[in-house]
């Protein structure tokens, strides 16, 4: 069960103003936040270069280009070289999504940990 870390009675109006406040900027951010992430654009290849993919931060696969030189090698090698180069594509969104969200978490709330805040919401929601 969550409990607070504070005194109820012990608020004060400013502070609730203040509460108030960093939730008027937390929003804005997290719509700022939301139309920078339709734009990321994260990219992968495979280890033989032969095999380059991109991916939106959302893990959808947008382009797979694949070199001549990748069929050379068979298509189960060809098949894992796709498979490489579209997980670094959606590594790489997710990385830049991390990014966006702890750059716009410390404009409100500097200092805040993004990965100890998702480790806590994790366990909060398991």
């Amino acid at each position: 069960m969550f409990r607070p870390d504070f005194d109820p009675g012990s608020v004060r109006p400013q502070d609730v103003d203040r509460v108030a406040e960093q939730g008027v900027r937390v929003r804005e951010l997290l719509a700022e936040s939301e139309e920078q992430a339709l734009e990321i654009v994260g990219a992968g290849a495979g280890d033989h270069g032969h095999v380059r993919a991109t991916a939106a931060a959302d893990g959808q696969v947008l382009e797979v280009t694949l070199d001549p030189r990748a069929v050379r090698e068979g298509s189960h090698a060809l098949a894992e070289e796709i498979l490489l180069a579209v997980r670094r594509a959606q590594e790489d969104a997710q990385r830049q999504a991390d990014d966006l969200v702890r750059e716009s978490l410390r404009k409100v709330f500097p200092g805040a940990d993004p990965a100890a805040l998702r480790e806590r919401l994790s366990r909060i929601l398991d």
